[in-house]
Order: C-alpha cells, then sequence, then structure tokens
C-alpha cells in the first residue's frame, strides 16, 4: 500500500497497470513491505484505487530488503518494471477496506505493544534495588506506572469498537478504524518512553529488551499515517 513518497492512501497510489497485448503489466514500486520476501502473491494498491494481484513467480518483480526501525519486523522495497499482473474485480470498493483492516490490527497491536511495556516496567519496579529497597517502593515510580496503567487499558475499547464497526458498521468504520489507530499507536509511543525511564540507564541499552518495543511503537506510529493524519481524518469523516 505505501508509496515511495509515502502516500498509504487510496487517492495517493501510483503504481499504473497498462495494457501489454492480451494481458496487463504494472509499473511503480512499494515501500516498508512487511514480510515481502516470504509472500508469493501480492495485492497492489494501483492508480485509481484499484487493486491488483501480482504474483512473486511471475516477470518484472524486484524485492529489496530495507533497514527498518523496528527490527522484529522484516520490510522490503517491491518495485514492479513491467510486472504481469491481473486487476481484481470490485477493487475500488475494497481498497478502503484493505486500508481500514490495516488501521485496525496496527491499534491491535499498538495495544498488545504497550500491555507488555507496562508488564516489563512493572517487573522491574519490583526486583530493581536501590537505597535498599526495590524501586517499586517509591512514590514517584508508583505514580508513574499507574499512569502507564490508566493510559492503555481504557483504550481496549477503542479497538474493540473499531474491529465491530470493520465488521458490522460499514458507514462507521473508516471514521473508528482512524480514531483507534490515532489514540493507541499515540499512547504506545508515549508508553514505550515511559517503560525506558522506569528501566534508567539500562533502558536505554541493546541489551534491554525495552528498546526492541519502543522501536516498535515508532513503527506503528508512523506506518499508514501519523496520529495527527488520523486524527483529522476522523474529524472530517464526523462532518467537523
Amino acid at each position: 500500500m505505501l508509496e515511495a513518497g509515502g502516500g498509504w492512501d487510496p487517492a495517493e497510489w501510483g503504481a499504473r497497470l497498462l495494457s501489454a497485448g492480451t494481458g496487463l503489466r504494472l509499473s511503480g514500486q512499494k515501500i516498508h513491505v512487511p514480510a515481502a520476501e516470504i509472500a508469493d502473491v501480492f495485492v497492489v494498491g494501483v492508480a485509481g484505487g484499484g487493486l491488483a494481484l501480482v504474483e512473486r513467480a511471475g516477470e518484472g518483480l524486484c524485492i529489496e530488503a530495507i533497514e527498518g526501525v523496528d527490527q522484529t519486523r522484516r520490510v522490503c522495497r517491491v518495485a514492479f518494471e513491467g510486472a504481469t499482473a491481473d486487476l481484481l474485480p470490485g477493487g475500488n470498493e475494497a481498497a478502503p477496506r484493505v486500508r481500514d483492516a490495516g488501521l485496525v490490527l496496527l491499534a491491535a497491536d499498538a495495544f498488545g505493544g504497550a500491555s507488555r511495556c507496562v508488564e516489563l516496567a512493572v517487573e522491574y519496579a519490583k526486583n530493581r534495588v536501590q537505597f535498599g529497597v526495590t524501586i517499586g517502593h517509591f512514590q514517584a515510580v508508583k505514580h508513574q506506572l499507574a499512569n502507564m496503567a490508566v493510559e492503555i487499558e481504557p483504550a481496549r475499547s477503542l479497538y474493540w469498537y473499531a474491529a465491530h464497526a470493520f465488521d458490522h458498521l460499514p458507514a462507521e468504520s473508516q471514521r473508528h478504524a482512524a480514531l483507534a489507530k490515532a489514540h493507541l499507536t499515540d499512547r504506545f509511543m508515549q508508553i514505550a518512553r515511559d517503560t525506558v525511564e522506569v528501566h534508567g540507564g539500562i533502558g536505554f541499552t541493546w541489551e534491554c529488551d525495552v528498546q526492541i518495543w519502543y522501536k516498535r511503537a515508532m513503527f506503528d506510529r508512523a506506518f499508514l499515517g501519523t496520529p495527527a493524519v488520523h486524527r483529522e481524518r476522523a474529524a472530517r469523516l464526523a462532518g467537523w
């Protein structure tokens, strides 16, 4: 879905399908494509908001691994250089649904990641000893841990409802997917920062797993549009 220029919305897709004899050829590229190295088939967003199907075994496909901030997810640049493609029927109607599914899944991933960060911070506060006591005894740390839990736990219903709207309330699904993605990826980023702070100096090092979650939060926040972009979309969809 993601274009080289950063476009993620169907209206911004630039990959083009051209007629070639009895078939179609696709030209363009997508970046930060997860799991592209192991995919057998690609569903590609094309100019005009449609979807095309490209098989890995076909001609004109170039896959290049790129270094992303999140080391837990391998991403690639996928270039289509006259690749053999098929236009999927109903793609223009399905494309916004594909986008919204991605937003809901990112929101769910952010909730899970933030919840794990809270667990890591609490576990560390129970075990790290300073001045003869575990740091969880200090009021400032207690307040920080409580604030982290309060930040994320109520947001569970936000992505649950976004998933419900996606399945059962199509008229509302775009707005709730945007809200869930914006809020939960923002909270994940903040809670990941707080988790680093609770861990102190060790939290900034590669030896500590906290850095893995921090980088995952950065990816979730930026992928398929930042929170600011989706809050603006949600407001527009609500008629504001």
